[in-house]
């Protein structure tokens, strides 16, 4: 099968959606598919930062157009690539996959399918979001022009598949397939808890306090008892928060509790897992977060927001606990429960490790693929 991915960024650009790309596109070839990714040249969106000479070597072709900023919006949704939509009607291709809904790769899969004889598939990685008057008519508009045109849609969670299905998409084209997670890159195992002193709480996303409740984090962390030992580890991109998150711990009284640690290559990001006590994720908004899952593969007990798809994968007391978005008293209370209690942080994470395991990356594809055949036959049909 000839197989086209678009994506606005891939890496060694990092984020949630460039991995399950790059997973996806790395297992089709594996398993003999004719697979080329068309993406951008960003390393970021926010701000507007471009790869240098060194983008990487892949097994399959990567083909990258320049993003231009046509408009300022919201989480980057400005960023255009005309380039992309030639580079797709250029080719033939018997499944065109655009992923991010309301990103321009979206909209240039929608048009490719649209001119030519390609299956259209997309993964929108999406989620109801935050109600604004913004949101409703982008919700009414980007749908018209991209996932109703689609042959399939994937939803990551049930609870995506409801949202795509009030925004116009009938029910028997989507399908759930969840983000997956390799692990056998944990597979270090935490059979005794971490030496030293203290909770060492890890976070690791893209710091975007608009997005990712890094303000709500600092105002839980300065709610803690002043006897507790706990240090929050603050790793990823700066998405324009790191100056956000560093003059808050300075005004709240916190910054020997914060570190802001940046973004880390692979290597590094696992070792960080490896030597945390628990996992925080304080999304004001999230579809679902793969950090999620590698923490679970880690053998960390996670705390999250009831957002997205996420209580769909983090079982509250079982694997984890769960709080409501932006409110730093509820988060405080889970982190400090956590912090005190190495016996309930160990049982959190073994069960979060076995549970993990039911979300590989090789089911994903496979499902994936499956769907692609589904959408081939539709346009047949």
């Amino acid at each position: 099968m000839k197989i086209l991915l678009l994506t606005q960024r891939f890496p060694p650009a990092l984020g949630g959606v460039e991995t399950h790309v790059w997973h996806l596109a790395e297992g089709l070839t594996k398993r003999g598919d004719e697979v080329e990714v068309l993406t951008t040249d960003l390393r970021t969106d926010t701000p507007l930062e471009r790869l240098g000479d060194d983008d990487g070597e892949f097994p399959y072709p990567v083909h990258r157009v320049r993003a231009i900023k046509a408009a300022v919006l919201p989480h980057a949704l400005g960023n255009v690539s005309p380039s992309m939509i030639h580079r797709v009607l250029s080719g033939r291709w018997d499944v065109v996959h655009g992923h991010a809904y309301g990103y321009f790769p979206t909209f240039a899969a929608s048009l490719g399918g649209l001119l030519d004889r390609s299956a259209l598939v997309i993964t929108p990685h999406s989620d109801p979001g935050r109600p604004s008057l913004e949101k409703r008519a982008f919700d009414h508009l980007v749908p018209l022009v991209t996932l109703r045109q689609a042959h399939r849609v994937i939803a990551l969670t049930g609870l995506e598949a409801d949202h795509l299905e009030n925004l116009g998409v009938p029910r028997e084209r989507i399908a759930v397939i969840p983000n997956g997670v390799d692990v056998a890159e944990f597979a270090w195992g935490r059979d005794r808890l971490r030496d030293g002193d203290g909770t060492s709480i890890l976070f690791a996303g893209r710091c975007y306090p608009d997005q990712k409740g890094l303000e709500v984090l600092m105002h839980a962390v300065s709610r803690l008892p002043h006897g507790l030992a706990v240090h929050v580890r603050i790793v990823g991109e700066d998405w324009g928060g790191y100056a956000v998150v560093r003059d808050l711990a300075r005004r709240l009284g916190i910054e020997h509790r914060v570190t802001l640690v940046g973004m880390l290559d692979r290597p590094q990001l696992l070792e960080e897992f490896q030597r945390a006590d628990l996992f925080v994720l304080p999304s004001l908004f999230d579809s679902f977060p793969i950090a999620i899952l590698e923490a679970m593969a880690a053998g960390l007990p996670v705390i999250a927001t009831r957002v997205g798809g996420v209580p769909e994968v983090v079982l509250d007391g079982e694997t984890g606990l769960l709080v409501e978005p932006g409110d730093p008293k509820r988060l405080a209370s889970a982190i400090e429960m956590l912090a005190s209690d190495a016996s309930a942080r160990r049982n959190m994470g073994k069960q979060g490790r076995a549970r993990a395991q039911l979300f590989s990356w090789e089911d994903v594809i496979a499902r994936t693929r499956r769907v692609y055949q589904e959408a081939v036959n539709g346009r047949a049909a």
